[in-house]
């Protein structure tokens, strides 16, 4: 057996793997053993997918650095001849090969089955670790035959169809070989897909009470190694789940594989809503547990995909998954097949702004769907209006328990206020519920007008005193500081700096840039130490944006710029911290920035007179909130509005919707594409009687009742 490295859990979000690798993200201090053993897989589920972290770790250069390493130190294992196990459970022998598993070592597989799209090689040791009792995983001749044959007749047909065709990878190019010491032609055969049968060595592996599995994934560094198109499969109760939970595994995994090969840059919460929904489309219908989950943890941005990996209250993933698939669903129920086709093979354009530009080509908007959507997540209930309905999916019947008891009802507004988190998120609902008795005069709203500086000031990480200017940290992130410099005088003006980085290179950068239309465009500067050289499978936004810094430098070093060309004019000028979906390292520090012929001199140990673009454009944050009114004779009435532009017959309207009976509030932060923090938000409910004190909460933007 195997026994590798002690292993690192990335609860609900992701993989679990060696030393070798650096995590993404961990989980919460605050979850316990207690916690996994109370977790309600049968309301939840037990499967969890690390889909979304390999994707970051394949584009992580450190991580492949590191890699590298490890693949060339298994050279003396790779000599060791693959030979047969000879089980008895399979009468059929296709050939016996290494290939890596999911934490990147060695492993023996044999073919047990093949079909004319599709390999299907089972790993020999499907045991379990050493602290754990259970009797290695099963599979039988009988279970790969029923799987090539599902896969033929049904997988593959369907997500090729609707998704497109994979790449064809037929070993030639393979880069493992050479590494290790493998003859150059050992993977060169057909270019089915391979599947990988294998007992998948995550956190349960090794730990009997740990109440989840990795079910499969796709992992393009394998890809990239083999030069084979591979998904892996796990082995986890063959016998009762090979139809229950691995037909929609593999059609998952394998729509992730055609993904990467037609959009490998598409944004993590949109790829999974399309692999979700490649499981609807194989008629194995929706993650029921995952959506369960949403619903009991609604506070959740559709589009900043694990924003609560290290919540205090735990990680909500499974949220994520649930929120994607609902809202895939959506928009397939309400604008079709073609729609969800023509999005997923956008290229050109990722995430919101993919699908927001499929919306205006039919009429209507990103904003105004999603709206509709959460509306639906609160309500779906076509007798209020069809839009407020998610067709294929009746959320009061999904199942909680394996007795089929039935949910009962949409969102749990008890569990979203115990699981409330500072802020709105973007593209996610903030819901609460009021249950009124007396008559309330108005809400008030109080919002961030825009976009808060992310720049901040740090101590020097050099000297360990004095402040310097610090780009911050996020994934995606796009933090700018800008401040005007007055060049209409100066005859040969220069920007000069220090800089200190450690930025993720060739696919993060620090862009120094000028504006001459008060922010409307912006120019990137160059000089000797800046670079262009992007990453192939780089963020659009950052290929877009170089010359710029990246890679590291150990000491402070002095930049200059000339900026003769805009002399005469009147100027902005922007440092930009741009990084991708993956890991950030320890950002940009920037000090001693000055422009002597403009007279400016920014030393490092204030924000004071920087901004931002959206401060510049006067792009106020934008709030969207929806109103849900159940009388007490059981009529339901929706009003939708932003709190920054209500009229007043819609204030009007309002008021008599807080008069009575039970009110629904549902609060997003409608973000600009590439902004994912949420923003601060509060509100308070005002009663008519003076005796009593406002009832202040979570919530942000100006009152529209007074």
């Amino acid at each position: 057996m195997q026994k590798g490295k002690k292993w690192r859990s990335l609860l609900l979000a992701g993989a679990l793997l060696t030393s070798l690798l650096t995590p993404v993200a961990g989980a919460s201090a605050a979850t316990t053993d207690k916690d996994l053993k109370n977790f309600d897989t049968e309301r939840y589920g037990d499967v969890i997918s690390i889909d979304p972290y390999l994707d970051k770790l394949s584009k992580d250069a450190d991580f492949n650095a590191k890699l590298k390493k490890r693949l060339q130190a298994q050279a003396d294992e790779a000599q060791t001849k693959a030979t047969s196990d000879n089980d008895s459970d399979f009468t059929y022998d296709g050939g016996t090969k290494k290939f890596l598993t999911n934490n990147l070592s060695l492993k023996d597989f044999t073919m047990r089955s093949v079909g004319d799209n599709v390999e299907i090689w089972v790993a020999h040791d499907l045991s379990y670790g050493p602290d754990n009792p259970r009797e290695a995983d099963v599979v039988t001749q009988a279970q790969v035959d029923k799987l090539r044959d599902e896969f033929e007749s049904n997988i593959y047909p369907k997500v090729t169809d609707f998704f497109g065709t994979p790449d064809v990878l037929d070993g030639s190019k393979a880069r493992l070989p050479g590494q290790i010491g493998l003859p150059a032609d050992y993977y060169e055969g057909s270019d089915k897909v391979i599947i990988l049968v294998d007992n998948v060595q995550d956190e349960g592996w090794n730990n009997p009470d740990y109440p989840f599995f990795v079910a499969g994934f796709y992992w393009q560094t394998i890809e990239n190694y083999i030069n084979r198109n591979i998904v892996t499969i796990d082995t986890n109760s063959w016998d009762t789940r090979l139809e229950e939970t691995f037909y929609g595994t593999t059609i998952h995994e394998l729509q992730h594989l055609i993904q990467a090969d037609h959009d490998p840059s598409e944004e993590s919460w949109l790829n999974e809503g399309f692999s979700t929904f490649s499981e609807y489309l194989g008629g194995y219908g929706g993650p029921d547990s995952s959506i369960n989950f949403f619903l009991d943890h609604p506070e959740n941005s559709l589009v900043n995909w694990d924003e609560h990996a290290t919540a205090t209250t735990g990680p909500e993933t499974i949220a994520d998954y649930g929120q994607v698939y609902l809202f895939t669903q959506y928009l397939y129920d309400k604008f079709g097949h073609d729609f969800i086709k023509e999005i997923a093979t956008d290229g050109e354009r990722q995430g919101m702004e993919s699908v927001d530009h499929a919306l205006r080509e039919r009429g209507t908007t990103f904003t105004k769907v999603y709206q509709d959507f959460q509306t639906a997540v609160a309500l779906d209930d076509k007798s209020v209006s069809s839009k407020y309905d998610i067709d294929s999916v009746d959320l009061r019947s999904l199942p909680v328990d394996r007795a089929g008891t039935k949910r009962g009802k949409t969102v749990d507004y008890e569990s979203a206020k115990t699981y409330e988190k500072e802020g709105v998120p973007a593209w996610g609902g903030d819901f609460k519920s009021f249950d009124f008795t007396k008559e309330v005069q108005g809400l008030r709203f109080n919002g961030a007008d825009f976009l808060p500086l992310e720049w901040t000031t740090v101590t020097d990480p050099v000297t360990g005193s004095g402040n310097v200017l610090w780009g911050g940290k996020g994934s995606q992130a796009d933090h700018e500081m800008i401040f005007a410099a007055d060049l209409t005088k100066a005859t040969n003006p220069t920007l000069t700096f220090q800089n200190l980085y450690a930025i993720e290179d060739a696919w993060d950068y620090g862009v120094v840039q000028v504006s001459t239309d008060n922010g409307q465009t912006w120019e990137s500067l160059s000089n000797i130490n800046t670079r262009t050289d992007v990453d192939e499978q780089g963020y659009p936004k950052i290929k877009e944006n170089v010359p710029g810094f990246t890679g590291s430098v150990e000491t402070w070093q002095n930049e200059a710029f000339d900026l003769s060309k805009y002399k005469g004019q009147n100027v902005l000028v922007s440092f930009r911290y741009l990084t991708d979906w993956g890991t950030e390292e320890k950002g940009w520090f920037v000090k001693d920035i000055k422009i002597d012929e403009a007279g400016v001199s920014i030393k490092g140990d204030s924000t004071t007179g920087l901004t931002t673009q959206s401060a510049l454009n006067k792009d106020y944050v934008k709030f969207l909130t929806t109103f849900i009114q159940t009388k007490k004779n059981g009529k339901t009435k929706v009003e939708q509005v932003d709190p920054y532009d209500v009229t007043e017959t819609k204030a009007l309207q309002l008021n008599n919707m807080l008069k009575e009976g039970n009110v629904k509030m549902i609060t997003t932060y409608a973000a600009n594409p590439g902004d994912i923090k949420p923003v601060d938000f509060t509100y308070e409910v005002l009663f008519k009687e003076k005796k009593d004190k406002p009832n202040k909460g979570k919530g942000k933007g100006p009152k529209w009742a007074r």
